[in-house]
């Protein structure tokens, strides 16, 4: 029998939430029974190793050539047109800046911009899946540039966070057979946004396989220091709405109490340098170690004394879920998703988004107990996907 082909599009495959849920989706389809196909924007990143060796990657290379006109703002680009003698394009471009400027909706812009991108590649797939929807240049792109015979996408954002183009999802959403959304919390969030879709709205949690984790826990670095008190640990990029610059607030609070801890960040991001001058500003030199990029993480996860996810907004937090892997006490600030992973955690715990709360928390947490082992199956979430077939 012939196998069925699934292509999902992501923007590459660095180390971040999105992409590891895509390897996490990879690790429980079987793979014996479908041809996968992963489309890349860019070819690079530090999960690209790993891509289960039977995927077949797809170059997708047209967000280099349009990159411009994605990220300048739109009179910048006009003007350079205009220079280098575009002038057909200089004239397009202002006449769809005008109709944006007026309904706020990009599709127009997009069809024009990509009217000669081919098919890529020219074959008919049986599945097409947006992976990091929402998103301007990915849902397009598989709504009219990608040949399949079912469509979906998967939202792994809060969107009422994020400045979506309704005009442009509604008309390119119609050709979704299913909208795959991260959290419970985040349908709501998206059916209440969207209800012209929420027949077609699914919760698909994030695949995290506690033993995968554990095992890799065990041959996984870990703290090499010999900081005797108690360690926090944040993992994630390091962004605005990733709350690190908040947690350090937190720990100045929590160090000015006279408690021995050291809080230590995985991960890398545009607010890296903001955050170690907060350090040096607040007097926190010894108390706050940024480790970097850690492609596994869970040998640092497994022995940190708390967990602390401090984000402003997420659409479900796979670190979240890692952490969950192992059995010591987490704090989360109250973004979509947070309370419904910790809601069963006896020794977790939700707090809100300012500094106090957080430094609440973790002094709560300080009391908190280790719990046993959970098993998690995702069968049925899988199946949601395989029955599109």
């Amino acid at each position: 029998m012939d196998k069925k082909k699934v292509f999902f599009l992501i923007h590459s495959m660095d180390v971040g939430g999105v992409e590891k849920a895509l390897l996490g989706v990879l690790s429980v389809l079987p793979l014996k029974q479908f041809e996968v196909h992963v489309g890349l924007l860019h070819h690079k990143g530090g999960f690209l190793k790993y891509l289960p060796a039977e995927v077949k990657i797809q170059d997708v290379c047209c967000y280099d050539k349009y990159w411009q006109i994605i990220n300048d703002p739109p009179l910048s680009y006009i003007k350079s047109f205009a220079r280098e003698g575009r002038i057909i394009d200089a004239i397009v471009y202002l006449l769809l800046y005008i109709q944006r400027k007026m309904n706020g909706n990009h599709y127009w812009t997009y069809r024009y911009m990509m009217r000669n991108e081919p098919f890529c590649p020219n074959e008919t797939y049986d599945l097409a899946v947006c992976f990091a929807g929402p998103s301007q240049m990915m849902d397009y792109y598989i709504c009219r540039h990608v040949k399949a015979k079912v469509k979906c996408c998967w939202i792994h954002f809060d969107i009422s966070k994020y400045g979506i183009d309704k005009g442009m999802m509604n008309k390119l959403y119609q050709e979704y057979q299913r909208i795959f959304i991260v959290s419970e919390t985040g349908k709501a969030i998206f059916d209440q946004m969207l209800p012209q879709f929420k027949n077609k709205t699914e919760v698909f949690h994030n695949v995290v396989l506690p033993s995968q984790i554990r095992d890799l826990a065990l041959v996984g670095e870990t703290f090499n220091d010999d900081f005797k008190g108690k360690r926090i640990l944040t993992v994630g990029r390091i962004s605005p709405e990733k709350g690190q610059r908040e947690a350090i607030y937190a720990l100045k609070l929590l160090v000015d109490k006279g408690l021995n801890l050291r809080w230590y960040f995985i991960g890398e991001g545009i607010d890296l340098e903001k955050c170690k001058n907060t350090v040096k500003e607040m007097g926190l030199s010894e108390y706050v170690v940024f480790l970097g990029m850690k492609t596994n993480p869970y040998g640092y996860m497994r022995v940190c004394d708390i967990y602390m996810q401090p984000s402003r907004h997420e659409g479900f937090c796979i670190t979240l879920a890692e952490a969950l892997c192992f059995n010591n006490p987490i704090v989360a600030t109250d973004f979509t998703g947070a309370n419904e992973q910790l809601k069963n955690r006896s020794n977790g715990m939700v707090v809100g988004m300012n500094a106090e709360d957080i430094a609440y928390g973790v002094e709560c947490a300080l009391s908190m107990r280790k719990i046993k082992d959970l098993l998690v199956s995702y069968d049925s979430d899988i199946q949601k996907m395989i029955s599109l077939l």
